[in-house]
């Protein structure tokens, strides 16, 4: 033996005596000796008073939940896959093993084992290097949660580094911790953290990872394999190392037999089991894993978590949150199959909107009564394989796509409601039109219809057939977009604070503006027509129901001491007028409910005599569609188009595609399924004063005049005249002069309306249609 060793040996005897005299701070007199001369100036009293004892014994880092709306699980977020459970619920022998192998005497010391200690470190010097640490299970607990609380790489060094002083810390705060704490609440703490291999941490990880059972289910040799992972996790992996692993359970059941924990022939009889593993399923932490077709709702869910919200990613990860959310998977599988099933229903080819087709095609269903998102679908799957074209990780859901057509008119509409023109508004705007104040660069916008169209449409009937000249010619007549812009926002067409359309469209007064041709937000569309749904107040998506922390307790900012998330905060009322969006809604019923001329959303009908409002757009082009349906208590927003330029399929035997043919389907097929479980509500019938508006009695009539005494008469009364541009026959008014005009004397106009005149041609009509305002009996024509 060498003089060193010699001399340590001499100082360890010196350490027997001290302990036996003083224990830990006379022990610790002595650790200069043999620690080298580094710190020989310090006593050990000082040394020990010197430590600090700070220190947090919450365990640290396990996993975040987050459930659908009928408690399933839809995801989880961790960093290390670490669920805590009670010690009552750990079973009989993994507490009984980890005892043993760890730690014997854990029930008999203060949490500092000097005569663990000494073995140790006489084995040490023996040996000449560290081949035994002495530590207890609280010493043990105590450097582990350091270390994986440690937050950067010099906390982490700190933890693990081989000092003195370190071991000094860790059993100064080890004998404070036993003084809070019982044993078996370090024990617990301590299966509940530690490293046990394979990705997972404490005991209920490692028993489903290694065994698919919860700790309490585990046989005497699978808690013996498990307590032995803690010395090295990775050395005794049971996948990777079997071997080594058999050999490291064995040693373990041996110290559960010289601990009187087993009798011999029990562990005997263990120790000739084999290693059977039967590997259970970590929670899922991608959303691409999400069941029920969730992964779009559960990537939106992150972004509105850390950046709506600003929860810091680490706290989703490592705090043991419970995570309520909106997402009901029923819903979103009904609108997964109501998106993919137009294909087999309707063309007898299922590539149409298959998941493997270029064209998109989603549905976002949100509650709307309080903005809660209940599905977000589409045609892909969320996922990042590469060589997958039927996955994607754009969450097309909730982004600005393509254009959603006449979907946008409800905007000017709630403008000129809220303004007084009422529902029997004429703009006169007939097809084609040439806008009064509006131009499309420096030309006069000029625009048509797509279709057919009746001359002098009330605003009613124009909203629902959806006449694009008309609504141009409610512009001339509100006179600016600022105000329609206004109320898109009102409404929530963009997310508070986003103004770069809005801005832009008023900037530049582009009249295009109501008729849809920009990119257009599913989600902000369904929140847009849920604030009519809901009479006139808009709620913000959300979600969430509730986040709590690991207590239970709604969590909180640290920042502003308030809940990071409030429920029913995300609502305004009064966003526009609820008499104005009864209104509308009362129109927009006869888009889709049967009986109703012209009508171009009646394939969204679910046939089952519930009250179902809509509104179908088709952009320029044909190159994408959208149709938006509700009741008053939930709205789906369906939009569709392709990633190339191109028109967008129609239903069998049609040439072109609109948002009546494919959307409106996918929405009744989805809908056919998600209805049901809500009551049938009617919509409240239309407001009398705002149907009524604060229109009067056309007081002129112009027919017989001339052109320069009708635009006389009408401005007189506050009125503005419009050549229609098309001649009348009309027999009894002689050529040159007005031979009808619409609105006729006597009907409902609003203050500054445009009344249309017609020129006579004082021909006989020869039983053509009568023009408004024409005489069946003077001129001949067919009422």
């Amino acid at each position: 033996m060498s003089g060193s060793s010699s001399f340590k040996l001499v100082a360890l005897v010196k350490l027997v005596v001290a302990v036996a005299c003083g224990g830990l701070v006379v022990a610790l007199m002595l650790f200069p000796v043999i620690g080298g001369a580094g710190i020989a100036a310090k006593s050990g009293a000082k040394m020990v008073a010197d430590v600090a004892t700070n220190f947090n014994a919450q365990t640290p880092t396990t996993v975040s939940t987050v459930l659908a709306v009928d408690g399933s699980v839809l995801t989880s977020y961790y960093n290390q896959y670490r669920t805590p459970i009670p010690l009552d619920q750990m079973g009989t022998w993994i507490p009984k093993a980890i005892v043993a192998i760890e730690d014997k005497r854990f029930y008999e010391h203060n949490g500092f084992d000097t005569t663990g200690m000494i073995r140790a470190l006489a084995q040490n010097v023996l040996s000449g290097g560290v081949s035994q640490g002495g530590s207890t299970l609280t010493q043990q607990l105590v450097k582990n949660t350091l270390l994986y609380q440690a937050s950067t790489q010099a906390e982490q060094q700190a933890a693990v580094e081989q000092t003195i002083g370190r071991k000094l810390r860790e059993a100064k705060i080890a004998i404070e911790l036993e003084k809070e704490l019982s044993k078996d609440q370090i024990l617990e703490k301590y299966l509940n953290l530690m490293n046990m291999g394979q990705g997972a941490y404490g005991v209920r990880a490692a028993a489903i990872t290694y065994f698919g059972v919860e700790p309490s289910d585990l046989a005497l040799e699978q808690a013996a394999l498990l307590a032995g992972l803690v010395q090295t996790p990775t050395k005794f992996n049971p996948f990777n190392n079997p071997k080594d692993a058999k050999k490291r359970r064995d040693i373990v059941l041996s110290a559960m037999i010289s601990t009187g924990v087993l009798s011999a022939a029990e562990g005997e009889e263990a120790m000739k089991k084999p290693i059977v593993l039967n590997p259970g399923a970590k929670p899922g932490r991608s959303c691409s894993e999400a069941p029920s077709q969730g992964g779009f709702f559960c990537d939106y869910l992150w972004t509105y978590l850390t950046k709506t919200l600003g929860i810091p990613p680490a706290v989703l990860k490592e705090d043991g949150l419970t995570i309520k959310t909106t997402f009901q998977p029923s819903f979103q599988e009904a609108a997964t199959n109501g998106i993919l099933g137009v294909g087999e229903a309707l063309a007898k080819d299922a590539g149409v909107f298959g998941l493997a087709d270029e064209r998109l095609a989603m549905m976002d269903v949100l509650d709307a009564t309080n903005g809660n998102i209940l599905a977000l679908a589409m045609n892909k799957r969320f996922g990042n394989d590469p060589n997958d074209i039927s996955q994607t990780v754009v969450n097309y859901p909730s982004l600005p796509g393509k254009g959603a057509g006449s979907t946008y008119k409800i905007f000017p509409a709630v403008t000129a409601l809220a303004q007084g023109v009422g529902i029997n508004f004429v703009t006169g705007a007939n097809a084609p039109y040439t806008s009064k104040k509006f131009k499309d660069g420096l030309k006069p916008y000029v625009v048509s219809n797509a279709g057919k169209y009746a001359d002098n449409l009330p605003l009613w009937k124009a909203l629902y057939q959806s006449a694009n000249t008309y609504f141009v010619g409610l512009e001339d007549h509100i006179g600016s977009m600022d105000p329609i812009v206004d109320v898109a926002t009102a409404m929530g067409l963009w997310a508070p604070g986003d103004t770069a359309i809005a801005d832009q469209v008023k900037a530049q007064q582009q009249a295009s503006f109501t008729l849809g041709p920009g990119s257009a937000n599913p989600l902000r569309l369904a929140v847009a027509y849920a604030t009519l749904a809901n009479r006139g107040t808009r709620c913000e998506p959300v979600p969430v129901l509730d986040i709590l922390g690991p207590d239970g307790q709604p969590l909180v900012d640290p920042k502003t001491k308030a809940p990071y998330f409030t429920p029913g905060t995300n609502c305004t009322p009064n966003a526009i007028p609820p008499g104005v969006a009864d209104t509308i809604n009362d129109i927009l019923l006869k888009d889709v409910m049967p009986g109703h001329a012209g009508q171009t959303g009646r394939r969204a009908y679910t046939g089952d005599g519930r009250q179902i409002a809509g509104k179908t757009g088709t952009a320029q082009g044909n190159e994408s569609y959208a149709f938006i349906g509700y009741t008053p208590q939930v709205v789906a927003s369906v939009m569709a188009y392709g990633l190339h330029r191109e028109a967008m399929p129609g239903l069998p035997g049609a040439e072109e595609g609109f948002g009546g043919g494919y959307p409106a389907t996918m929405w009744r097929l989805a809908m056919e399924n998600i209805l049901g479980s809500y009551p049938m509500v009617n919509f409240p019938p239309a407001d009398p004063k705002v149907a009524a508006g604060n229109t009067a009695k056309n007081p002129v009539n112009c027919v017989g005049k001339t052109p320069a005494q009708c635009k006389s008469a009408l401005a007189k009364a506050g009125l503005t005249a419009a050549d229609s541009g098309v001649p009348v026959d009309n027999k009894s008014v002689p050529a040159g002069r007005v031979g009808a005009q619409s609105p006729a004397v006597g009907q409902p106009v609003a203050p500054g309306a445009v009344v249309t005149y017609s020129i006579s041609t004082g021909k006989p009509s020869n039983g053509q249609p009568c023009a408004e305002g024409q005489d069946p009996a003077t001129t001949g024509c067919t009422p």
